[in-house]
């Protein structure tokens, strides 16, 4: 049997054998009517759509114009270390806002500042500035934005959608998310071929405009209203809130599990994707951004697919989810290495690599949404975001100083090695974890 028919074999026999819904739930799940008739999910959605298409335009422009002003690897690496740098710094913060504020008004206070943020780097780009440091500064302010954004979103989903539904919310914003990743690199490497690339930061800014009018109009559910609070904190109430998330999450060992197993990963991921990706399209076809598009385009089309796989699936045991999540990643990042000598394998190798996107997001989402406390969802998820973002730094850090130099080759395939191997170790974890533990909690 060959990796691939292993891999989908082995997701179908956790779908048999370790997925236990009753009928009534599955009923329940399975109605997304109900989704599209509330008005405040709709506009989440609509928001998310949006913003997610221009993040898509300035992620493509940025790490196109560096690549082409620089052609350095170790610059790449360092782009995303600002942005990280800030999500360790205020994430924490922007949990606890999320539990005691309106999660409506920041996510439009964090989208009006990241408005700024796109057409500022906008101007630079049109006037041709390459001075590196305006570009991490920039990073950092988007990731500072973000880190009040995120644990708001999540709080605010939870407050419009009813429990029960949670799964099923998450996996449509999902699903949004993959087929704009589809659609978004192959679209813009067409606008950038015939537009300045300075347009697509001018695009993101609108397209945070309109994302703010959609997320104003969000009605202010009662939950919504509770946390609202006419008091400032100080520093020592921040304090303990963030104690009381960590206290919660300590109690809750399955809990932290997923949290550990959802963000390793993203210890070699980081570095593949920002570096690995451009030096392999760059090697396939020099000097042509297209070949880097349609190559995120083939990652996207895994990730629709391992998306709507979720919005039909119905599980309790997310850490396994999640581990078959990672099995995915290291067989498409060993196809890559391969890539540039076969280039059809290197985008089936982003296709089977982009599968496991939505197994590793999406119930780790779910499961902080139902498993943590109402009032501690927006702490461990900035938690979660933290232990995403540590990772993700010491990746974009090793890929600076050590492994952003290697051949691309090499880089892939020292990834692909060491997600199989922590895929392994979880596995053997997991299924020393007491059945009664991977129970979900019902509504």
């Amino acid at each position: 049997m060959s990796p691939l028919l292993s891999l989908f074999a082995l997701l179908r026999y956790g779908q048999i054998h370790f997925i236990a819904v009753s009928r009534t739930e599955r009923v329940n799940v399975d109605s997304s009517s109900s989704l599209w008739k509330n008005s405040s999910f709709l506009k989440l959605w609509l928001a998310q759509m949006t913003a997610s298409i221009g993040d898509h335009c300035y992620s493509f422009a940025l790490l196109w114009y560096l690549l082409q002003a620089t052609k350095s690897g170790t610059v790449l690496s360092l782009l995303a270390i600002p942005e990280m740098v800030a999500g360790l710094m205020f994430y924490l913060v922007g949990g606890v806002m999320a539990d005691r504020y309106s999660p409506r008004m920041l996510m439009v206070g964090a989208d009006v500042a990241r408005i700024v943020v796109a057409i500022t780097v906008g101007i630079l780009v049109y006037m041709g500035v390459e001075e590196f440091a305006f570009f991490l500064a920039a990073q950092f302010l988007l990731g500072l934005f973000s880190s009040l954004f995120q644990p708001a979103r999540t709080v605010a989903l939870k407050s419009v959608v009813p429990q029960e539904q949670l799964g099923r919310a998450n996996a449509i914003l999902d699903t949004t998310f993959r087929t704009i990743r589809i659609i978004a690199p192959m679209s813009i490497g067409l606008v950038a071929s015939i537009m300045p690339l300075s347009t697509l930061f001018f695009v993101n800014a609108g397209s945070y405009l309109i994302s703010v009018l959609f997320l104003y109009a969000i009605r202010i559910s009662l939950t919504d209203q509770q946390r609202v609070s006419a008091t400032k904190m100080t520093p020592s109430q921040y304090a303990r809130d963030i104690a009381s998330g960590l206290q919660e999450l300590k109690q809750n060992r399955v809990l932290f599990l997923i949290l550990l197993f959802s963000n390793m990963g993203f210890l070699v991921w980081q570095v593949t994707y920002s570096v690995g990706f451009p030096f392999m399209a760059e090697r396939m076809q020099q000097g042509n951004g297209s070949t880097l598009a349609v190559l995120l385009g083939f990652y996207g089309i895994g990730n629709l697919l391992g998306s709507l796989h979720m919005a039909r699936s119905f599980y309790t045991r997310y850490m396994f989810v999640i581990l078959i999540g990672w099995v995915f990643q290291a067989v498409g990042f060993l196809l890559l290495t391969t890539g540039g000598t076969a280039h059809w394998i290197a985008f089936l190798g982003a296709a089977v690599a982009g599968i496991g996107g939505p197994l590793i997001g999406i119930p780790t989402v779910t499961a902080i949404q139902i498993k943590a406390s109402s009032n501690s969802t927006g702490k461990i998820f900035a938690i979660n975001m933290l232990m995403f973002t540590f990772f993700c730094t010491l990746s974009s850090s090793l890929g600076a100083i050590w492994m952003g130099k290697w051949p691309v080759e090499q880089l892939f395939l020292v990834s692909g090695l060491f997600l199989a191997a922590m895929s392994f170790a979880g596995f053997l974890i997991e299924k020393r974890k007491p059945t009664a533990q991977h129970q979900s909690s019902s509504a």
